[in-house]
């Protein structure tokens, strides 16, 4: 009996140093949702919302998969046509592991990380988002982002 009572004693201290030391604290946690369909993600994301400008008119959507190749291609495209593609109207949209190649082939442009876009095969693409109103009947998304071409 004395033996039980010291194993439960035991258990006991163990259990409460294990939830003492567990961090209760609320966090921050960045919720994004993204539905496709074919060729056009909704998206709600208060981040993106929040750094959105209205200039942006080329949205460049970069897969999780994509490789040196990839960004050296991205680079090209950017450089080649300055007067269309440009800091102030471009946003580049990548996984949060994938910033720091960005930054190395688009300098100086909006990056933006958001996980899960759907891309399917295509390493890079272009398309256009914009803000959905009310008028869009789509009341728990932010934005539409529709693919335009693969670069």
């Amino acid at each position: 009996m004395k033996t039980r009572i010291l194993l439960m004693c035991l258990f006991s201290m163990v259990l409460s140093t294990t939830y003492a030391q567990i961090d209760t604290r609320q966090r921050n946690v960045i919720k994004t949702k993204i539905t496709t369909v074919d060729d056009i993600s909704h998206i709600q994301s208060k981040e993106l919302k929040s750094i959105w400008k209205p200039s942006y008119i080329h949205v460049i959507a970069i897969n999780k998969k994509a490789s040196l190749k990839d960004f050296i291609r991205l680079n090209k495209y950017l450089t080649e046509a300055p007067l269309l593609y440009n800091p102030q109207n471009t946003l580049i949209i990548c996984e949060e592991k994938m910033v720091e190649w960005v930054k190395e082939a688009a300098t100086g442009y909006d990056i933006f990380p958001l996980h899960t876009m759907n891309l399917s095969n295509e390493m890079i693409i272009e398309g256009t988002m914009v803000p959905l109103t009310s008028k869009d009947n789509t009341p728990d998304y932010d934005f539409k982002f529709t693919k335009e071409k693969n670069i």
